[in-house]
């Protein structure tokens, strides 16, 4: 029996904490370590009889994996030293805010040989890993992603914020090369764009368009694609996807696909693990991510020189 793996904790905050109780209840994961900057949750956590380090050297020291669920702009340096000190790493989305430094982290993982993953959770979606085995089918996409205002997140663009997990769930769908990018984007509530449109054409024909806001009067996350013979509508917040056969002669056929609840975290948290333990490739690492980064940025380039401002 391998013994379990001994895991820290970088930010301990709304995700550092989702991924915190999925590690405390898996039984092949002892939580060795957690750090956070902040006084609030550090006394919390202390009230709660967790492992509270104080500083983050001592996460190097104690941890064989670490989880940098920290804020955005402090993910390379955290990153980088664990690289170096050869421990293993899954990284909340965005990995890092500049390209250079997740080529700088590519470099150092390649080095050190350990486990470098990036938190897309949506790859888990049972919705989405159920529409994963027809992608060949499909050509058209449409991704809808909206939600009511909250401060959350809004230090960065509604790019980095929401759309980010939209672009990763193209790219897994069809790791396409990118032929033209079209943006448009306006702001209401904070200095970067809030909501934003995007359409991508891929150089085989393929296509896709993205509706992303933060300031919408309601939730909605769905994946609309489609192909000469299927289409697909995968619902990312309920979990379900319904399929129809298409023909030229009769009327669209539903067919049946049952999906079983999933927790979309604890699987990426046991994809970790696996990957630690046995030594599998993940579509989740550094270098596969790499693409939807430079898709990213693109985006953000484009989107900040079409911005609308509120009157």
């Amino acid at each position: 029996m391998k013994a379990p793996l001994r895991l820290g904790i970088v930010g301990v905050g709304r995700m550092g904490g989702l991924h915190l109780q999925k590690a405390l209840h898996h039984p092949s994961i002892q939580v060795v370590a957690l750090y956070d900057t902040n006084p609030t949750v550090v006394q919390r956590l202390m009230d709660e009889g967790l492992p509270v380090v104080s500083s983050y050297e001592e996460v190097l020291e104690r941890a064989e994996g670490i989880i940098i669920a920290s804020p955005t702009h402090t993910h390379a340096s955290y990153a980088e030293l664990a690289l170096r000190s050869q421990k293993h790493i899954l990284i909340e989305k965005p990995a890092t805010l500049m390209l250079k430094e997740l080529e700088d982290l590519i470099a150092l993982q390649e080095e050190a040989g350990v486990v470098a993953l990036v938190g897309h959770v949506e790859r888990f979606n049972p919705a989405f890993r159920a529409l994963q085995p027809y992608r060949s089918e499909l050509q058209i996409f449409s991704f809808e992603r909206i939600a009511p205002w909250t401060p959350r997140g809004t230090d960065a663009s509604v790019v980095m914020d929401l759309l980010i997990h939209d672009l990763d769930l193209f790219w897994a769908l069809t790791e396409g090369y990118l032929a033209e990018v079209r943006v448009s984007a306006c702001r209401l509530r904070s200095a970067k764009a809030d909501s934003i449109q995007v359409w991508i054409d891929l150089t085989d024909g393929r296509g896709a368009s993205f509706l992303i806001s933060r300031i919408a009067p309601q939730k909605r996350r769905r994946i609309i694609a489609h192909g000469p013979s299927l289409w697909a509508e995968a619902d990312l917040l309920l979990g379900t996807l319904s399929l129809w056969s298409l023909s030229a002669t009769e009327d669209p056929l539903p067919l049946t696909v049952p999906l079983p609840y999933a927790d979309a975290l604890m699987l990426q948290l046991e994809h970790f693990l696996q990957c630690i333990q046995e030594g599998i490739p993940s579509t989740l690492s550094l270098q596969h991510v790499y693409p939807v980064m430079v898709w990213v940025q693109q985006v953000e380039m484009l989107a900040e020189r079409r911005l609308v401002f509120a009157p």
